[in-house]
């Protein structure tokens, strides 16, 4: 009775609220995300997961049009191509050239691009075929490893439904969380897959501006997954759900689950779903010690998969200077075989400040600072061998690039971020990045990494154009610089 009334409630929300389908902001659109990351503090947006969707950056927006001109004119001309049908939404071509490291560097939220990629070509489009139809067609490619090209469908998807129940399936990207360098349990990090999701567009203003969303998409082959005494090939799942409310204005919290199951000859149903889901501890813990409800001789057989949970929040500001500190507690399996426990935890803290005092640098600066100490076995199972990881890469934060397969090293990493926006569409962003395993806790010698990361967004003969210097010491003591220059539409 309780489910069949939470259903009766969503379905009367869907009622009195629905309007149109809607596309989301493309994660490859750098420029744009950063002006609505700006947008987020200054108009208390209750959003604390990506991709943005358009009808609800175009609402929150209107709310700064007197307060913040300059930032509404960017956004208000970023999303004009997202509101249109048969233009194209964005496009870009660049070329890069790198003095690669002996350990290939993979480029942080680049969907498994390295340093030594030589180019990069990426477009999407949109079609609105009816009210409750639309059609994203994208795509990107680049210089993968071994000299191989990468063809990814990126933002290729369909949309289906209104703005309080929407079904979009293809390759929709995902990222959830509130920081804008990093996820714990996805982001743009590694490759997207061809996903099937629910959720509501617009969130449902009197249920507190409830965000929901389900979705499960199928990784690339995995080739080392453990099932009974063998070892197999197979491509798992990921069922990913996310709920978040924002009770008091300006405060945002969410909860967002990543459930990895499936591959080769492990089999899955909807019960052993909904029981992994509600009793990870029974389903998930068979293998540990102490703790043991499996029969079968092979422990692994019992198991369900890996799962993930964080908790994510963020509370804006207002004032002279508009800012917001969000933060992030994540967990990495279940601890004191207590459901409501997380363990090998994660923690991270950030702090944004979209206009800088004029005492400082001006207005025409911004800051982020952003921060994540992480426990060991973070993005490894003993069953899935690969990690979590697809076609190879961590599917959430960039510090999984940086040590050994299989090492759950615990660690911490920082970013610091410098914007100076120039003028319209004229922006210059420094960016600095940190990490450091605990030696300690690994067979391997790790040094500190340390990189730079600048970049410049321009407009050249009404065209987009923008460079890139990204550089610096990996965790091998390996050094690194990549030059790109990149044109876009």
């Amino acid at each position: 009775m309780k489910s069949i009334s939470i259903g009766v409630a969503f379905v009367l929300c869907a009622s009195a609220q629905a309007k149109a389908a809607s596309t989301f902001i493309s994660l490859q659109d750098d420029y744009l995300n950063g002006r609505i990351d700006q947008l987020v503090v200054v108009s208390d947006m209750p959003v604390v997961k990506k991709p943005y969707n358009v009808k609800q950056v175009r609402s929150y927006l209107e709310l700064i049009r007197e307060k913040v001109p300059g930032l509404y004119h960017e956004i208000d001309s970023g999303l004009l191509p997202y509101e249109q049908s048969g233009v194209i939404q964005r496009a870009e071509v660049s070329v890069a050239a790198a003095a690669e490291p002996d350990h290939k560097q993979v480029i942080p939220n680049s969907r498994g691009e390295t340093a030594s990629s030589a180019y990069r070509v990426s477009a999407s489009v949109q079609y609105k075929y009816s009210d409750w139809l639309v059609a994203s067609v994208g795509g990107l490619a680049f210089d993968g490893e071994d000299g191989a090209d990468d063809l990814l469908p990126v933002d290729s998807y369909v949309a289906i439904g209104w703005d309080s129940f929407q079904v979009d399936f293809g390759y929709r990207e995902h990222w959830l969380s509130p920081f804008s360098d990093s996820a714990m349990l996805m982001s743009t990090n590694a490759r997207p897959s061809f996903s099937v999701g629910i959720s509501n567009p617009v969130a449902f203003e009197t249920l507190w501006n409830l965000h929901y969303e389900v979705s499960v998409t199928r990784l690339e082959e995995h080739d080392t997954i453990l099932y009974g005494d063998e070892v197999e090939s197979g491509r798992p799942a990921i069922l990913m759900t996310h709920l978040s409310i924002e009770p008091v204005k300006g405060w945002t919290i969410g909860a967002n689950r990543t459930m990895q199951f499936g591959g080769g000859s492990r089999e899955v149903s909807l019960r052993s779903i909904w029981d992994a889901f509600w009793d990870p501890v029974s389903n998930d813990n068979n293998a540990s010690d102490g703790f043991d409800d499996c029969e079968s001789e092979q422990k692994n057989l019992c198991e369900f998969g890996n799962q993930q949970a964080s908790i994510t929040t963020r509370l804006n500001f207002q004032g002279d200077t508009p800012f917001s500190i969000y933060g992030e507690y994540a967990g990495e399996d279940t601890a004191s075989h207590s459901n409501w426990r997380l363990g090998n935890i994660a923690v991270s803290g950030g702090l944004s400040i979209p206009f800088l005092p004029e005492y400082l640098l001006g207005r025409d600066w911004s800051f982020t600072y952003e921060f994540t100490q992480w426990q060991n076995a973070w993005y490894n199972h003993y069953i899935y061998k690969n990690g979590y990881t697809n076609d190879g890469v961590g599917m959430g934060h960039w510090f999984a690039n940086n040590r050994d397969d299989q090492d759950g090293v615990p660690g911490t990493a920082n970013m610091v971020k410098l914007g100076w926006q120039r003028g319209y569409r004229d922006r210059y962003e420094f960016v600095y990045r940190q990490m450091k395993n605990d030696n300690n806790n690994s067979t391997q010698t790790y040094t500190t990494a340390r990189e730079l990361d600048v970049r410049y967004f321009g407009r050249w003969n009404d065209q987009d154009w923008g460079y890139r210097i990204y550089g610096g010491q990996t965790v091998y003591d390996d050094s690194f610089v990549r030059g790109e220059i990149s044109l876009g539409w």
